[in-house]
């Protein structure tokens, strides 16, 4: 597959017009027709506003409203170029290096980031099947004569994940079962062959209606036995981590889910990451006029 490199960016997006354009496309379509003189017409570009105007009836249409760059003072070309680099890297993008590039404040930076981030906000659209690794972690930094899974100040992040398949991970307040088994039958399907390790909350799987468990001891340090593991939740949970401690060093409960999400989307576009940009550029919708 090739690449979208920056010089290829570059020739797609040279100016503010072309990126109006690119939005104006992805919300409208191929619209010929004006919604308000209800003729076959042609919308010109209003070169001072992100604007287009029937050419007919002189009616404006604003396609930025109610996306992510409305109200937003900074050029669509500089919002696209950071949606490059959020598609571009492993780790993520800090909000330091929004403002260190654009040479904005840090509050619109942060601000911008997170509004980046909600084009990575997806709607499973089915059930986890075939083998389904999960597992628990926390994150936050180290904790003096804190051990096991005592939370302490660390924040508990549940994840499942199909093996060569996607993940799905969530920030909750405790691995309770009334807080994990919801979230487990929302979206896992009772066929799949469940692998967790040896943490009691996991014994109720067979009686939650998942027949197919298999529980590998960590206790004994052991890691795999035979077909039994939780490596790949636990890769993921490295992925994410990394992105946390080296990119964002520290995130806050409230914001915590959206950079979940974000390693979400990226583990599970990783077989075609050169694709990421248009997928992230696509979840600006055609919705009509």
């Amino acid at each position: 597959m090739a690449k979208f490199t920056i010089e290829e960016f570059r020739k797609a997006y040279p100016s503010d017009a072309a990126c109006l354009d690119k939005v104006f496309k992805m919300r409208y379509g191929s619209v010929t027709e004006c919604p308000k003189c209800n003729r076959e017409t042609q919308f010109r570009r209003i070169s001072t506003r992100r604007c287009y105007q029937c050419r007919l009836c002189y009616a404006q249409f604003y396609p930025t409203a109610g996306t992510i760059f409305e109200k937003s003072r900074v050029s669509l070309q500089d919002w696209f170029y950071i949606i490059y680099l959020f598609a571009s890297t492993r780790n993520g993008v800090s909000s330091k290096e929004i403002e260190r590039i654009l040479g904005v404040t840090y509050k619109c930076a942060f601000r911008m980031g997170h509004q980046i981030r909600k084009l990575l906000e997806t709607v499973p659209a089915e059930k986890l099947t075939g083998v389904v690794e999960m597992d628990e972690t926390y994150i936050g930094g180290k904790q003096i004569n804190v051990t096991g899974r005592t939370l302490g100040q660390k924040k508990p992040v549940f994840g499942m994940v199909e093996r060569l398949g996607n993940v799905r991970a969530y920030h909750v307040p405790d691995v309770k079962k009334s807080t994990i088994m919801p979230i487990v039958h929302e979206q896992v399907d009772k066929k799949a062959s469940v692998n967790t390790d040896d943490y009691p909350l996991y014994t109720n799987l067979p009686k939650e209606g998942f027949k197919l468990h298999s529980a590998i001891n960590h206790t004994l340090k052991r890691y795999r036995d035979g077909a039994t593991s939780t490596n790949t939740i636990e890769g993921y949970f490295g992925q994410l981590k990394r992105m946390i401690n080296g990119t964002h060093i520290h995130v806050s409960d409230k914001y915590l889910q959206a950079y979940i999400v974000e390693s979400c989307f990226r583990y599970n576009h990783r077989s075609y990451p050169t694709e990421m940009f248009n997928l992230m550029i696509g979840q600006i919708k055609p919705i009509g006029f």
